[in-house]
């Protein structure tokens, strides 16, 4: 199968998992199976290119997963097919880091510093450099807040992101130990729609 990568599950029983690989494959299990036929889906859409992150949203039959050359494909375990893809999210760069929101549309990708934001049909809403403060191609809707860590001036890779459950809020981690939280640049504003939740959170 290669080495795995990455791995996620449903987020409510816990009987599914997702997990990813160095050649591309994104394997669906259901643990309630026996271990020789619980494989619930094989998608090798990505190979050879290697998986990066895979993600299953929390009570719903969609995968999203992505992998190094740029690719985020949107999965249904009801098809043997990717059903939308998102190309080349990075042109000319790696991909390193993907995370989807686990209600709304939108799935956060990384690399080479840069953070971006799509919607689930393809289209761009925002990018947001680590590096330093400020928004580009953004300003309008989301800029970085607050950071910590050594400044430095030429590009850093973006280690680690997430996206709040409820708020249209994010954080994203730099190599050179940069903490950056993004959230809407008017503090009045109301979050969307696509990431308004009849629930809140107090916790980031």
């Amino acid at each position: 199968m290669g080495g795995i990568t990455c791995i996620s599950h449903d987020g409510v029983s816990g009987n599914i998992f997702a997990v990813g690989n160095t050649n591309g494959l994104v394997r669906v299990m259901d643990r309630r199976m026996d271990a020789r036929t619980g494989t619930v889906a094989n998608w090798r859409e990505h190979t050879p290119s290697k998986i990066c992150n895979v993600f299953i949203r929390p009570g719903q039959a969609e995968v999203v997963s992505a992998s190094e050359n740029g690719d985020v494909k949107y999965w249904d375990l009801r098809h043997r097919e990717s059903v939308f893809t998102l190309a080349d999210t990075h042109p000319d760069h790696t991909l390193q880091y993907m995370v989807a929101h686990e209600s709304a549309p939108v799935v956060m990708t990384a690399s080479d510093a840069t953070v971006k934001f799509w919607n689930q049909r393809g289209s761009s809403i925002g990018a947001v450099p680590a590096n330093r403060s400020g928004a580009s191609g953004a300003a309008s809707y989301m800029k970085t807040l607050a950071g910590y860590g050594a400044s430095r001036t030429q590009m850093v890779r973006v280690s680690a992101a997430a996206l709040h459950g409820y708020l249209p809020v994010a954080v994203m981690v730099s190599d050179d130990g940069r903490v950056s939280c993004i959230q809407p640049v008017k503090a009045s504003m109301r979050p969307p729609p696509t990431l308004a939740s009849s629930r809140a959170s107090s916790i980031l």
